[in-house]
């Protein structure tokens, strides 16, 4: 059986994590990729190519920022929320919450990291490489961007889906 101090200092962390997991996305889709994207000349504009190059090149600093710092609190969030819905499952009867809401909390943050692998990653490839493009493929610059920050929602709403879930059941 697993220390309870130890599980609900585990669980509080992995709420804090699914809302900055949730801040983050908010940024990126409704503030970093707006103003990158702010003033965005037409596709026939002699500065479109100018442009869709500096994307590239302004890119990999924002995607870096993703990988180094947000993956591992998205991992740590799915591996804490997983522990939390085990130890709780152990406990069975004396249980003080149900684990079934701690393993949707781990559902959550793991739906959210297979997404960013299966569906972001390539994105974010397409965004970088735009630095070394022929000028033809820049055409599409500001609709890969587009829809980065569209498909980036579901890492707003997966941690805050978990994030509240959890917060029914926590023990604060």
């Amino acid at each position: 059986m697993a220390d309870s101090t130890l599980v609900k200092t585990i669980s509080n962390t992995c709420i804090t994590f699914s809302f900055i997991l949730a801040g983050n996305a908010i940024t990126q889709s409704f503030m970093t990729l707006p103003a990158l994207l702010a003033d965005w000349p037409s596709p026939t504009s002699p500065e479109h190519a100018t442009r869709a190059r500096l994307l590239g090149r302004q890119w990999p600093y924002c995607w870096s920022v993703g990988n180094v710092f947000f993956r591992p609190i998205s991992a740590l969030g799915f591996v804490g929320y997983a522990y939390t819905a085990y130890s709780v499952y152990q406990e069975g009867e004396r249980a003080q919450s149900d684990w079934r809401v701690w393993a949707f909390a781990a559902l959550a943050h793991f739906v959210t990291v297979l997404h960013s692998a299966l569906n972001m990653q390539p994105l974010n490839d397409k965004l970088e490489a735009l630095v070394r493009v022929e000028e033809k493929e820049l055409k599409s610059a500001k609709e890969i961007a587009e829809r980065w920050a569209k498909w980036n929602l579901v890492r707003l709403v997966n941690p805050v889906l978990a994030g509240a879930a959890a917060i029914s059941q926590s023990w604060f």
